[in-house]
């Protein structure tokens, strides 16, 4: 077996799990007859991973360049998945939108981005269309507990 089928046989098995799991995703009695659900895409991704995975058991692959894997930008791509852990673990403190502006302002200096006004400027719009859009979709998205003492003095939606 070559490289490329051993990971092929690796990634069928954890595409396999996947699928096993999604399918144990609890659903509402409201979503049990619907044709789109929560295990929805879940299951889509595991039947990508089994087509993709049998693919690279399957069609037989060409010699490795291990030159190109050692040139790649590693310093890079470890500042971003730094970043993005760093972004699961503070967004409930800073809330969606500003930890959502400061990880992307973030991501475009890692990668090469150097205008300022630019980065702030896609940041910002980013982050609140997105807001926007979950907003108008029904999507509550907590502010972040940093800005909760802020909301009380203000007085929320339901205060009279």
């Amino acid at each position: 077996m070559t490289n490329s089928q051993v990971g092929g046989v690796i990634f069928l098995i954890v595409s396999c799990l996947y699928g096993y799991f999604a399918n144990q995703i609890p659903l509402d009695f409201w979503s049990q007859q619907e044709s789109f659900n929560a295990r929805s895409l879940p299951r889509l991704i595991a039947a990508a991973g089994i087509l993709a995975s049998c693919l690279l058991i399957v069609i037989p692959a060409p010699r490795t360049d291990w030159t190109l894997f050692s040139r790649l930008r590693w310093r890079p791509a470890a500042l971003l998945l730094i970043m993005m852990s760093a972004y699961g673990l503070v967004m409930e403190f800073l809330g969606f939108a500003v930890s959502t502006i400061a990880f992307l302002g973030g991501a475009f200096v890692v990668l090469g981005a150097r205008h300022p006004a630019r980065i702030l400027l896609v940041s910002v719009s980013l982050a609140l269309g997105f807001w926007l859009l979950m907003d108008r979709l029904g999507v509550y998205l907590l502010p972040g507990s940093l800005f909760e003492p802020l909301l009380a003095i203000g007085g929320g939606p339901g205060d009279a």
